[in-house]
């Protein structure tokens, strides 16, 4: 049995176990240290490096593409003759998708040609008819006026001949007055020749004159009785001058008649030629009316060639069928939609940052993209516009926030994210994806 002071010199078990254990625990804080150290620093490392990067992007997983659907539906009604197009496909703009059955706005086409080609036939007739008919206007008129010129120069002689028919009857009454005068001298001259001649027979007959004295008494009777002879007959040639002047004015004044009924016949031919202007006129408006029903003939068959044409349909756009909603057969309606066209190059990532985020955004700020679809993979973009609004307002049931139990929430507002082309060569992009975005807004 060990006395007291062996057991004092001779280390313990506990002892030994103790200084085993203090060494053991030496060497692991020796490694334990600095590997804290370490981590330390390269957590302070990668925090700065965070600090650093998150103080000057806006980053989100509220995000996801978007892009351009291009709706198609039918705009004319009719049955569906082929389908071009299956699910998925890819389809460049232009290429056909649906045919449906043309053959009655076939028909529509034809009959708009054949009324073109009717509106066209009319429209050149009246083109023709309205120089013919100025024409013949203008013709008619220069007659008429003519006539009515003519017609005043014969009334101008008329009238004329009446004035000298007067002056000639004036004349004449003047010859027979002077005659009757003479005839009347006459008259008495032969009264006191036969006087003179009845006294130179008796005193002949008594001796008191001589022979040649009765002689001569005896010739002037005679001539006594012919002048008297004489003189009755100038009043007789004189009254047939007075004759003749009265049917002369008789004659200039039927004349004057006949002029003044020529220069009513011409006046009338002069308003018909008149009436043949306002026929011109008539006829233009005739001619325009037949030019618009040429323009609508030809609007009428533009319509039925776009109604025909809309039996094709096409794709306006670069894209992928999908939601394909016809078949060879059916029978649509217009407006009806019939298959759907995903564009995957028009595409962007709607990112809804927090209203605390948006201080330094501003549009033009370039972006990088991750897509939860391929992990390995980084897109570029940059910022395109912002909304007027916070999402919660174009909801369709916005929230009311003038109850008493307000809760305030961060409101989001929706930012767009154009991507670049040259970051999607592949076109591996859908829309709809979920992707987180991160937008650098060092140049705010």
């Amino acid at each position: 049995m060990a006395t007291t002071q062996e057991r004092l010199e001779r280390p313990s078990v506990d002892d030994i176990d103790v200084a085993g254990n203090g060494a053991v625990a030496g060497r692991k804080r020796r490694i334990i240290i600095p590997a804290a150290i370490i981590i330390v620093l390269i957590g302070a490392i990668f925090g700065i490096r965070y600090l650093v990067y998150a103080a000057h992007h806006v980053t989100t997983d509220d995000a996801q593409i978007n892009g351009d659907i291009t709706t198609m539906s039918a705009r004319v009604k009719g049955q569906v003759q082929t389908v071009f197009v299956s699910e998925n496909q890819y389809v460049h703009k232009g290429d056909k998708l649906v045919k449906i059955d043309d053959r009655d706005y076939a028909v529509a086409v034809e009959q708009a040609q054949a009324a073109l080609a009717q509106a066209v036939a009319s429209d050149k007739a009246a083109q023709q008819g309205v120089p013919l008919q100025s024409a013949m206007t203008a013709a008619q008129t220069a007659q008429a006026q003519a006539g009515v010129v003519q017609a005043g120069g014969q009334t101008d002689a008329a009238r004329a001949r009446i004035a000298a028919a007067n002056a000639g009857i004036a004349a004449a009454m003047h010859r027979v007055a002077g005659a009757q005068s003479q005839a009347s001298a006459a008259a008495a001259a032969a009264v006191k020749s036969r006087q003179d001649l009845s006294r130179a027979t008796q005193l002949v007959a008594e001796g008191a004159i001589s022979r040649s004295q009765w002689d001569a008494a005896k010739a002037a009777n005679d001539t006594a009785v012919a002048n008297q002879q004489s003189a009755m007959h100038d009043i007789e040639i004189a009254r047939a001058g007075v004759d003749q002047a009265n049917q002369e004015a008789q004659s200039a004044q039927a004349a004057l008649t006949e002029a003044q009924a020529g220069i009513s016949a011409s006046n009338a031919q002069l308003l018909q030629a008149q009436t043949g202007a306002q026929t011109t006129n008539i006829k233009q408006s005739q001619a325009q009316t037949a030019s618009a029903q040429v323009k609508a003939a030809q609007a009428a068959l533009a319509a039925a060639e776009l109604q025909q044409s809309y039996a094709t349909i096409t794709a306006p756009v670069d894209g992928i069928v999908s939601k394909k909603s016809v078949a060879v057969g059916d029978t649509v309606s217009v407006g009806q939609p019939l298959l759907a066209i995903a564009s995957t190059t028009n595409l962007w990532v709607t990112a809804n940052l927090k209203e605390t985020q948006i201080d330094n955004v501003r549009i033009g700020q370039p972006a990088t993209i991750k897509v939860d679809a391929f992990p390995g993979q980084t897109f570029t973009g940059k910022v395109q516009s912002a909304s007027p609004a916070t999402g919660a307002t174009f909801s369709l049931i916005p929230p009311d926030n003038a109850s008493g139990n307000f809760t305030k929430v961060v409101q989001r507002v929706p930012y767009r994210i154009t991507i670049d082309a040259s970051s999607d060569p592949q076109h591996l992009l859908r829309q709809g994806l979920s992707v987180e975005a991160s937008i650098d807004t060092t140049n705010h």
